[in-house]
């Protein structure tokens, strides 16, 4: 199915019912649809723990029964306690199902992907039913597609929608939430730098799932739709975006006032980018907030030839992808072609434990300190102290592809549900539009997710007499 690539979209359109199903009792808090998938077994996994912790009712969804009962019966063996989670069929192909499905439940956590081929049906089921939805794409030609064509009927159904929950999206969205609240002066830009390693040598294949490899080639081939969706968005909502910083595409950086270290940086503008627009938006229309800073997203890689090996990877797939025979082998023989880095196996719970992850976010502003008034030979003089300050904020977490997403967008879900009458009533939101003024960030610090911390705070003062 994975191949054509950009002709499986399945469009909400083409389906037949476009009418609410009668039945519209919640039986459940939350569902999890494509629990047997790669990413849904981890979530499956971490509802089991979090689920008795507040008290949830729950089941898992998806088009194979038999693959989730056995996804069931791993977290019944780790030692959860109801062996009784229910078990529903919904189909993507079968719209009906999915509607029946959404409506069962309070919240969806939509593990499906690519979301651009499989994703769009449970939005829009979930905007009919007035159910809510999140999910862990970071796929920003699908994020704003669906902000493009939903967010008004969702704000009218009271619908709440929130994509890229995960691993892309919520350091970066978040950070900058807490960044900002931190910053003690005027904000004028962020970088933010994420840095991904091993904290011990692993000797594996398969570091990259096939959904993920599809989902990146996905991005580079429909860069045409992308755009096209986003001009629409932008004119739409008036969204003004953060133009490229050619200068730093390829830079040396200290990320870290606590060692002298630098690192080679590459830019990495999506999905981070393009959610933190859309958040600083909604923050200064929706909130009427003083947000007036722009931010940038980079990678950090280790060494100068193999950040010049990513970019020239980078605009060769780019171009590879535009010829459809060459992107189906890339797809069929990913393990072959990523020498071995992609496999359907995706990567084992041994490497998966052994990454860590660091953001760094580098805010620059100025705070203006004015002294008082004083009388020297010359006569009266107000003496003005401009100061330039740096905050560097840093989030880490561990085995943040499943582990920290997992928890991530579970707690997201737990959020819409306990914190409501503190995010929008309804909308395609981004996590940090979603949740700045919920307890989201403390939940993700409480249940070990990641580390939230200022680890800096340096002001360069200088003196202006007028």
């Amino acid at each position: 199915m994975e191949i054509e690539l950009l002709d499986m979209e399945i469009i909400a359109e083409q389906n037949p019912v476009n009418k609410l199903i009668t039945n519209t009792k919640r039986k459940y808090d939350i569902i999890i649809f494509g629990a047997s998938g790669y990413t849904g077994k981890f979530v499956v996994l971490e509802m089991g723990r979090l689920s008795q912790i507040y008290n949830l009712t729950w089941a898992v969804a998806g088009r194979n029964t038999a693959n989730l009962r056995n996804v069931l019966n791993r977290l019944y063996q780790d030692g959860y306690e109801d062996k009784k989670i229910d078990v529903i069929y919904a189909n993507v192909y079968d719209f009906e199902s999915v509607m029946r499905m959404v409506q069962k439940t309070s919240v969806v956590i939509n593990c499906t992907s690519p979301y651009y081929i499989y994703g769009e049906v449970v939005v829009k089921s979930c905007v009919l039913t007035s159910t809510h939805y999140v999910d862990v794409t970071s796929e920003p030609l699908f994020m704003e597609k669906m902000a493009f064509k939903y967010n008004k009927k969702a704000e009218e159904n009271n619908s709440i929608i929130v994509n890229a929950l995960g691993m892309d999206g919520v350091p970066a969205d978040l950070g900058i939430e807490f960044l900002y609240k931190h910053f003690d002066g005027k904000l004028k830009n962020v970088d933010m730098y994420m840095k991904i390693y091993l904290r011990s040598f692993v000797f594996v294949s398969g570091f990259f799932h096939q959904s993920v490899w599809i989902s990146a080639l996905l991005h580079l081939a429909s860069k045409t739709q992308r755009l096209f969706y986003r001009d629409l968005l932008d004119d739409l909502m008036g969204i003004t975006r953060t133009q490229p910083n050619v200068s730093k595409i390829l830079h040396y950086q200290q990320m870290s006032m606590l060692s002298d270290t630098k690192y080679w940086c590459l830019a990495y503008p999506e999905p981070d980018q393009s959610v933190v627009a859309r958040s600083i938006h909604h923050a200064k229309t929706v909130e009427n907030l003083p947000y007036n800073f722009s931010a940038r997203r980079y990678m950090v890689i280790n060494g100068l030839i193999p950040a010049l090996n990513v970019l020239f990877i980078f605009f060769f797939l780019s171009f590879l992808v535009i010829f459809e025979p060459i992107r189906i082998l890339l797809m069929r023989f990913s393990y072959f072609f990523t020498g071995g880095l992609v496999s359907k196996a995706g990567p084992g719970e041994k490497l998966s434990k052994n990454l860590s992850m660091t953001f760094s976010l580098i805010g620059y502003g100025t705070t203006s300190v004015k002294f008082p008034t004083t009388d020297d030979k010359e006569g009266t003089t107000q003496k003005n102290i401009t100061a330039t300050r740096k905050t560097i904020v840093q989030i880490e977490a561990e085995n943040p592809g499943y582990g920290f997403t997992s928890k991530a967008v579970i707690l997201g879900a737990i959020t819409i549900l306990k914190d409501q009458m503190n995010i929008p009533k309804g909308g395609v939101l981004t996590p940090a539009a979603a949740f700045r003024n919920t307890q989201f960030i403390n939940r993700l610090i409480k249940h070990d997710a990641a580390t939230f911390q200022i680890e800096s705070d340096l002001v360069t003062y200088s003196e202006e007499k007028k």
